[in-house]
């Protein structure tokens, strides 16, 4: 039987499991056969809040658990300390383009930036805030903390970022944190160091006016500011940042060779970045498909210098590597798939607060009627098997007269994951 949950993170992922979607709470209740790669990851934020970090590409075809992977990656760096950020990528969010794509990546990032306290994104403001507070209160020691004057706290933030001093657009940066910080003690309502901090300012005469700097946040320089923001997050009390990017098969997509260049010769920016130590407590997570990665003639193996950095070891022989800068996730085994099955119906008797009489020799029978009747066997994944096992579940406990049998004789499982749809929304187990 499974542990019992809270009722407001079990109704929470009975309805996205329902839908076909990543629940964004719950997910350590359904989590099987991981074991190895969740290791890997844990490994890497404990390097990370040392002050070092990591870059990997999580590789997995649809279905084979790229989104449940990463969501539950991030919900662990959360509860343990640092500050997150995931975006999407799509046609208008890539690492650069000519229309401001990269930028719009970073307004993307910003704007799910959580924590473990603002789990759900629009952490930006709540951090610097609770910084500001928590700096007063110190200030002030036994006294007041809303009698601590803003520049003394100010200068407080100065000093605590003054080590980073050599990083790229360091005095930009902090600048726009002091700007803020003083306008929202004193009640400004429209405050432009949070557009600047947003990346939304795009005229240099605005923030010449504003910060004393004609500097803008960029498609050129975005990245910097990630970076900067790692380190401020370590400053405000957190461990690191941990960065997330899903699709990257929409690089893979794009039709210009020289467009699909750009982009790969960011991320391979990136990744020496982070691999050569001149970031610090900063992890990014890229997840794409193997074609992606590997794809010779459109993927990150046809840029050479990345090719290098990612192909697999001569020594590796067919083995499974959990520490290279590739993860690639393979699909859960029958047993593993039954476990969660198992897992599914336990929550769903929780939920609705009944016994629902279905065993474990009916959900092998569900289970292997599944997939000896579906279509293409190889395009079921577990999406598609716990979506209609919650809908089979949901009509029995509806309709007591309903016989389990009579409903799964005979069913045949359509999948409904098209590789090559430009928009793919899967749950990912």
């Amino acid at each position: 039987m499974t542990d019992k949950v809270p009722r407001r993170t079990l109704v929470t992922m009975m309805n996205a499991l329902s839908s076909g979607v990543v629940p964004r709470r719950g997910l350590e209740y359904i989590a099987v056969g991981r074991k190895r790669e969740t290791e890997t990851f844990v490994n890497d934020l404990e390097d990370t809040a040392e002050g070092g970090g990591a870059f990997r590409f999580i590789s997995g075809r649809f279905g084979n658990g790229k989104s449940f992977m990463t969501q539950m990656v991030r919900n662990y760096a959360m509860d343990r300390g640092f500050v997150v950020m995931d975006a999407d990528l799509a046609v208008n969010r890539r690492l650069t383009g000519s229309k401001r794509e990269g930028l719009n990546t970073y307004r993307e990032l910003v704007k799910n930036m959580a924590t473990r306290a603002r789990p759900d994104g629009g952490a930006m403001e709540p951090l610097l805030q609770t910084w500001a507070a928590d700096i007063a209160a110190s200030l002030a020691g036994d006294g007041d903390p809303s009698e601590v004057r803003t520049e003394d706290i100010l200068r407080a933030v100065r000093s605590a970022s003054s080590d980073m001093s050599n990083m790229q657009h360091h005095q930009d940066f902090i600048g726009a944190v002091t700007a803020y910080i003083r306008d929202q003690r004193e009640g400004v309502d429209d405050i432009y160091a949070l557009r600047w901090l947003k990346g939304e300012s795009e005229h240099k005469l605005d923030a010449r006016r504003n910060l004393g700097s004609g500097t803008l946040i960029d498609d050129s320089n975005w990245y910097d500011f990630i970076k900067l923001w790692a380190e401020l997050s370590v400053r405000m009390g957190y461990r690191g940042l941990v960065v997330f990017m899903d699709e990257g098969v929409v690089l893979y997509k794009l039709q210009s060779k020289a467009s699909r260049n750009n982009n790969y010769e960011r991320l391979l920016t990136m990744f020496n970045d982070i691999m050569q130590g001149k970031a610090s407590h900063l992890s990014m997570y890229v997840c794409g498909t193997p074609e992606f990665i590997e794809d010779h003639n459109r993927g990150l193996h046809s840029y050479e210098a990345l090719r290098s950095r990612l192909v697999t070891g001569r020594y590796e022989n067919g083995y499974d590597n959990y520490l290279g800068p590739v993860i690639n996730l393979r699909p859960l085994t029958d047993e593993e798939v039954f476990v969660l099955l198992r897992t599914i119906r336990d929550l769903h008797e929780q939920r609705y607060g009944y016994e629902s009489g279905i065993d474990d020799a009916m959900l092998e029978t569900y289970l292997r009627t599944v997939m000896e009747g579906s279509i293409s066997s190889a395009m079921i994944t577990p999406r598609e098997i716990t979506r209609d096992l919650i809908s089979l579940l949901d009509t029995l406990h509806q309709n007591p007269d309903a016989g389990f049998s009579d409903m799964v004789s005979g069913r045949t499982v359509a999948a409904d994951i098209d590789p090559d749809d430009d928009i793919i929304e899967d749950l990912e187990i």
